[in-house]
């Protein structure tokens, strides 16, 4: 995909999807397989006037070894910094970005019970968060083609050109691959 292209839909997503404002925090939640898309959101969010953009990444094989290794004990803790990161989200309305591009499969295998129980044990301690933030904050998903998921869909291409067509649907579904998908 072209890099002008993709910094449209960067633009896209900072200025429409999340609708930054001068003086806001950004958080963005983005896997490993993306770093060049991610420092063009980056970019385009400070343009747009963020005070400061912070990027949370995650590695999907990473996520499946926590979740096969630890115990459901250790899943349903939420640690200090975790509670911090979520009072300050919550005290500051930071607007918040997740890129999706991970393998829909990468967590086969995975004990499912196990994973159900951890989640409803975290959900008392990060209620008061999530009400404190609900309808106040801007918050945006925004899909990027991952290798695996690509390969999904469209199984007779090479990786490659599976990926390369997945970018173009993206940029199609959401609009973003017209000429000027924002209007400064």
């Amino acid at each position: 995909m072209k890099t002008a292209q993709l910094k449209k839909y960067a633009k896209l997503i900072a200025k429409m999807g999340l609708n930054v404002k001068k003086g806001q925090s950004v958080f963005i939640q983005a896997g490993l397989d993306q770093p060049e898309f991610v420092a063009m959101v980056v970019e385009e969010c400070y343009k747009a006037g963020a005070k400061a953009v912070y990027v949370e990444w995650s590695h999907q094989p990473v996520g499946k070894l926590n979740a096969v290794y630890r115990s459901l004990e250790t899943l349903s803790e939420l640690s200090p910094w975790e509670k911090a990161k979520w009072e300050y989200k919550a005290s500051d309305l930071s607007c918040r970005l997740f890129i999706e591009s991970e393998d829909p499969d990468g967590m086969a295998g995975i004990d499912q019970e196990k994973m159900s129980k951890a989640r409803r044990a975290q959900y008392p301690q990060l209620k008061p968060f999530r009400d404190a933030i609900k309808n106040r904050h801007q918050w945006c998903i925004a899909a990027v083609p991952g290798k695996a998921w690509a390969k999904k869909v469209f199984p007779e291409l090479s990786e490659k050109k599976a990926v390369e067509k997945m970018w173009k649907v993206i940029l199609y579904t959401a609009r973003a691959d017209g000429k000027n998908p924002v209007k400064d």
